[in-house]
This record gives structure tokens, sequence and C-alpha cells, in this order.
């Protein structure tokens, strides 16, 4: 009898315990590489447009949202450096395809965000060659140019060395980039 009272509790820990085991739980959301929130203004030819900005990176994807004054318009761009949906406020999808076409036709600009997301670290893309680069008084790089834009990069003055710019104008012929960071957490 004493045997059979303390099998019974062992035999319902056992099994709680394996079916523990069975029962997966989701993975926790990825933190993001980094979040930044700014504005951005575009100057293509005599035509220009802003916006304010929050970019969220996460590995490989990355999440845009740019909206105009009080909130209006809100874009939202989704997906990776290869392909992009843009959605509108009500998360209805638009369009989706390559990031810089994608941009042009939905946006009426573009910006090349394969290499953004590198200066916007305050580096150039590892995917093309850089020239003519250039280094502040702290030894921070301040400007270089690469596939054609010459970039600059601005950081505070009470930043640290090799701290992330907190401005980067891009320029190439007819067209410039300009990109002002209000918050930053990576």
């Amino acid at each position: 009898m004493f045997l059979r009272n303390l099998l019974f509790p062992c035999a319902i820990f056992a099994a709680c315990w394996l079916l523990a085991g069975c029962v997966s739980f989701p993975p926790p959301p990825p933190e993001a590489d980094f979040s930044i929130r700014g504005k951005i203004g575009v100057v293509d030819g005599g035509e220009s447009w802003s916006a304010r900005f929050a970019w969220r990176q996460f590995g490989e994807r990355l999440e845009i949202d740019l909206w105009g004054p009080l909130g209006q318009g809100q874009t939202s761009l989704h997906g990776t450096l290869d392909r992009l949906q843009v959605t509108d406020a009500d998360g209805d999808v638009r369009a989706s395809g390559s990031p810089e076409a994608l941009m042009l036709s939905e946006l009426g600009w573009s910006l090349p965000l394969s290499l953004l997301l590198d200066w916007l670290q305050g580096r150039p893309s590892v995917k093309a060659p850089v020239a003519d680069a250039t280094s502040d008084p702290k030894g921070s790089l301040a400007g270089f140019r690469q596939l054609g834009w010459q970039v600059r990069l601005e950081r505070a003055r009470t930043a640290p060395a090799h701290s992330p710019p907190r401005r980067i104008t891009a320029e190439k012929p007819g067209y410039r980039v300009r990109v002002a960071v209000s918050d930053r957490r990576d």
C-alpha cells in the first residue's frame, strides 16, 4: 500500500515532466540590431521631399516608417535590402519589389538603402569601393566617395571618437539626400 501511494505521485510527476519536454514555446521577439528616428530630405533636380522616419533593423530584415507633418501620409517599408513591401497607414500592401525601383514608383524618390544602412552606422559599405576618405580631428571618418555618391558624416561635437553620425549628406549630380538622426538605440 505504501509503495502504491508513493508510485502514483511519482508517475504523475514523470508524466508531467515528459509532457513539458514536448511543449514548444515561441521564441522571444528579436531585439533590434538598431533603431533610428529622425528626418530625411531628398532633392532631385528641382523637386524636393521630406519626411520623418523610424528605421528598425533586425538582422537582414528592416522596417522603415515614413510620415509627413502631423503624421500625414504614413507609409511603411518592410522586407530586406533585396525585396521590400510598401504598406499604407491602414496596413494595406500597395506594392512590392526591389527597394530603389519600388521607392521611386511609390514615393516619387529613392535612396540607396543598401549603402545607407552602413552610412547610418558611420562607415562605407563593404559592397563597393571607397575613394577620397577623409577624417575629422578626432580621427573618425568624415567623408568618402562610393558608387558615385559623395558622402559627408557629421557627428555631435561632444560625441566620442568613432560614434555613429548625427547627420549624413549624400550627393551625386542632380540628387541630394540628407538624414538627420534625432534618436538612436543600438
